[in-house]
């Protein structure tokens, strides 16, 4: 009989795995696979066939058409068919060769361009099929722009011998701070040969010297130039106003040479001898440093050891040419610890950059917005430095190359990167704006890789930056109107920082300035507690009530990167899309099956994304939106992951659990699984985890006001096993919606 049962269950794990296996081909789709159909949905044509090119003048220029380079044999002729096809009358282009970038500068060469546009492609690759139309398009509609840019990906064989795309670079939008950091716009950039002639002709006037010993490093430099003449390093950042455009597209393939080009492409300028020519608009101010007084604004309470600490590596590891104080402000520690605090304080050496430490002592409520309201009001300093109690100052240069950013006119607030205590694990690298929420993105990775195209490596224009470690001048502190006091504990930071860019700066975080962060040693974690965590959600909403232009986007983060979940590593948005077209989830009281199921932590229960559809939509809430919807269209969506350990995920069926915290009710919701690679690369040990994602849509009328938890049911369809877990992740659902 044993045996029996032994052959039946096998019959059913193998057809549990035949269907297990059908469903993860269907669902495994891979980036050249999604690209491909979000390129067929521009309804952008088919390049045009190299027939219809024609050649043009001088050895260095080739035509691209159809992914091939064609070298010019020397005829003159235009592009009046070309032109006619893309429908933009009178508007020639020519395209350098890349070997151009490795030969000597020849100046006579540009000068004598007598072209609209001129395409550079910096290493070999192929312009894509779709680029020359986004290109004429842009420089059409607007004619201001001197530049444009896109993305790229990689062209190679996969194991099958078939060229795929694969590894794409998906830009930020025009970044000031990360062109002077590194030449981030890649293997093709198109440019008005009017404004590189222009910018040209400035150099042979103002004779910059030419340390340049390629044309490479020689376009970078005239680059600079060109959009530097045309206020690209100004403030305000309107599409009609900026004259660098990225476009969200890939415009390039480039082959793995190229790629490996890309890793340690920088720009060539040597900073300490161009220092004052690139930030020329402050090249007067630094001449006056004097002038300069950068107050330290630390807010802290009952934590004497941790504050002192921060501030003695302050003290002993700074070395600044600059002025600074430094400002406690304590919202009521007690009297023990006021009295070690200002006598520790008082006892403080002056440095030669330490102009005096003073104690502001205010009791109240925790309310970290109006503590550092408070510091700035009392400060003297022309410039502001947000800094936690728990920092460790661990380089001399911070406060110089923080001070440096943070003069600039068009720069707004300016970040650095924090690690965690005694190692490489990176706590912050700026603030990237998701339609699930601010998210600190490269969180919890290795600082000694190189991540994303060097994300953690050099300067970065971010949306925001923590407050832990923020820096700015008092005029943008001012017009910003201070952090929002209504914001207590979280996102004042970024609704601060998210105010500094809509008034027009750019932000900045100096991945080149690290910092120790003993995060959450003053007060503990958020999310901790149902109370925090629902704390946390309401402040987001007052986030976006107050931002809902920003709500979903981030001009420094690709919309084809994942927008729907807070995940470390920047990948492309395939992976986590949220579709709130799929059909609605079936949904059933389980109260009694939830109870007769085995309570097992091997049952793991991650929640990624659990909004409300009107919210995921609009940023808002139904009753603060425009856009009028009937109750039957109200719903959540949830995302997540869910897998078994130790047991063959295939056999398991899941169902989504909210269970009533009030009346103790559970809600069963049906799932649509999901493919997860990283899941699945990370469980290597683990069995069929390729299915461990799953989606739902749920429509709101089905739950009645209150906080619900959510858990997992999983039931092996080959046993009668049945085990539940539970996240302590909750819903609220508003009894006024």
């Amino acid at each position: 009989m044993a045996g029996l049962k032994q052959c039946v269950k096998q019959i059913l794990v193998n057809k549990q795995h035949r269907a297990y296996d059908r469903e993860v081909k269907a669902r495994n789709l891979s980036y050249d696979r999604w690209i491909r159909e979000k390129e067929d949905k521009l309804g952008i044509e088919e390049s045009i066939s190299e027939q219809n090119a024609r050649s043009l003048t001088n050895d260095f220029l080739t035509t691209v058409f159809e992914g091939k380079y064609k070298k010019n044999e020397g005829n003159n002729s235009d592009f009046d068919d070309f032109c006619r096809k893309f429908e933009i009358e009178q508007r020639n282009f020519t395209v350098v060769s890349p070997e151009l970038f490795s030969l000597p500068v020849n100046i006579r060469f540009w000068k004598n361009l007598n072209t609209d546009v001129i395409l550079m492609p910096f290493y070999y690759g192929n312009i894509s099929r779709i680029a020359l139309k986004f290109i004429c398009r842009e420089f059409k509609n607007n004619k201001n722009l001197i530049l444009i840019y896109g993305d790229e990906d990689v062209v190679k064989k996969d194991e099958n011998q078939r060229m795929v795309r694969t590894e794409p670079w998906l830009k930020p939008d025009w970044s000031p701070d990360r062109f002077l950091s590194s030449f981030y716009f890649g293997g093709l950039i198109a440019v008005r040969t009017e404004a590189f002639q222009e910018a040209l002709g400035y150099c042979e006037r103002e004779e910059v010297p030419e340390a340049e010993t390629d044309a490479r490093s020689f376009c970078y430099r005239i680059l600079f130039e060109m959009i530097r003449l045309h206020n690209g390093f100004s403030k305000g950042h309107k599409e009609d106003g900026v004259p660098v455009c990225h476009v969200r597209q890939i415009l390039f393939h480039s082959m793995e040479i190229g790629y490996e080009q890309i890793k340690d492409l920088r720009l060539l300028l040597a900073e300490e001898k161009r220092k004052e020519e690139i930030y020329k608009d402050v090249a007067e101010a630094q001449k006056e440093d004097e002038g300069v007084l950068l107050s330290v604004i630390i807010p802290s309470k009952d934590n004497p050891e941790v504050l002192l600490s921060c501030i003695h590596s302050i003290l002993a590891r700074t070395r600044t040419a600059y002025r600074y104080e430094i400002l406690v402000v304590d919202n009521g520690s007690s009297e023990e610890n006021k009295r070690a605090i200002m006598e520790k304080l008082s006892a403080l050496p002056e440095t030669a950059g330490m102009k005096g430490c003073r104690y502001l002592y205010q009791p109240m409520p925790f309310n970290f917005s109006k503590m550092c309201n408070l510091g700035a009001k009392e400060a003297g300093g022309n410039l502001l430095l947000f800094l936690n109690d728990d920092m460790e100052v661990i380089q001399p240069d911070w406060m110089s190359l923080m001070l440096e950013k943070a003069r600039l006119p068009y720069v707004g607030g300016v970040g650095a990167k924090l690690l965690y205590p005694d190692s490489e694990v990176i706590q912050h690298a700026g603030i990237t704006n998701l339609r699930v929420g601010p998210a600190h993105k490269l969180q919890f990775l290795d600082d000694g890789k190189v991540h994303y195209y060097g994300m953690n490596r050099g300067v970065h224009n971010m949306l925001g930056a923590t407050g832990a470690c923020l820096m700015m001048r008092r005029e943008v502190f001012e017009e910003a109107g201070g952090f929002r006091e209504e914001l207590a504990v979280a996102f004042n930071d970024v609704d601060l920082c998210y105010t500094i860019y809509e008034n027009g700066y750019y932000n900045v975080v100096r991945n080149d300035v690290v910092l120790y962060h003993h995060e959450s040693l003053s007060r503990g974690k958020d999310g901790e507690s149902e109370e925090k965590q629902l704390r946390l959600l309401r402040e987001k909403d007052i986030l976006y009530e107050r931002h809902q232009e920003l709500y979903g986007k981030d001009p420094f983060y690709h919309p084809y990167l994942t927008m729907d979940m807070l995940e470390s590593e920047y990948s492309p948005a395939y992976r986590y899309e949220v579709t709130i077209d799929m059909p609605w989830a079936e949904a059933s009281l389980c109260t009694k099956e939830v109870l007769s199921a085995r309570e097992d932590r091997c049952l793991v229960v991650g929640m990624e994304c659990a909004m409300d559809l009107y919210k995921w939509q609009y940023g808002v809430s139904p009753d603060k939106g425009e856009v009028k919807i009937s109750s039957d269209e109200m719903g959540y969506y949830f995302q997540g992951y869910s897998f078994v350990i130790g047991a063959d995920n295939a056999c398991y069926k899941k169902t989504l659990l909210l269970k009533n915290k009030e009346f103790g009710e559970v809600w069963g919701i049906a799932l649509d699984r999901r493919y997860r690679q990283d899941i699945k690369e990370n469980l290597k040990d683990q069995l069929n985890v390729d299915l461990t994602g799953y989606a739902a849509k749920l429509r709101k009328k089905i739950l009645s006001p209150g906080v619900y938890q959510f858990g997992m049911l999983a039931v092996d369809q080959c046993s009668r096993q049945k085990l539940v877990n539970w996240s302590n992740w909750v819903l609220e659902v508003d009894t006024d919606e």
